[in-house]
């Protein structure tokens, strides 16, 4: 897996005190990345639900979670998301992202997070540029 050196990534860094600290496991076979996640009151939008921005958040959290197993570092470019019905606060979510094809430099996954009744909450559509590396400003 590919590692980055900035361990306070707004979605999965360890060091980040506002970040989501997403932790995901990865399956080889599938090129699934997949995990658990519990938002807490901070990210509320309307009352005991999580803000719609940390749901996409999370979707594209895991699905460049899948590039970096894959050993691909991309950029996310487009990202289309289905709310189907609301993640609460303090619920315990189910995620998990998949590799779908790469053409060219342009790799797209799909995601979606579950609830703790087996009901998909939300799915995600990710393309992803490919860069040999990420672009600094000067």
């Amino acid at each position: 897996m590919i590692e980055f050196e900035d361990k306070i990534c707004f979605g999965c860094g360890p060091d980040n005190d506002y970040g989501l600290k997403l932790k995901l496991d990865f399956d080889d076979d599938t090129k699934t990345a997949y995990g658990q996640f519990t938002a807490h009151d901070l990210l509320e939008g309307p009352p005991n639900i999580i803000h719609a921005g940390i749901i996409a958040a999370l979707l594209d959290e895991t699905m460049i979670t899948v590039n970096k197993y894959m050993e691909i570092v991309g950029l996310t470019s487009e990202l289309t998301i289905r709310y189907l019905q609301p993640a609460f606060i303090k619920e315990n979510l189910y995620i998990r992202g998949w590799y779908v094809k790469k053409s060219k430099r342009v790799i797209e996954n799909r995601a979606e997070i579950e609830n703790e009744m087996g009901k998909i909450v939300a799915r995600a559509k990710g393309k992803y540029i490919e860069v040999d590396e990420i672009p600094q400003p000067e």
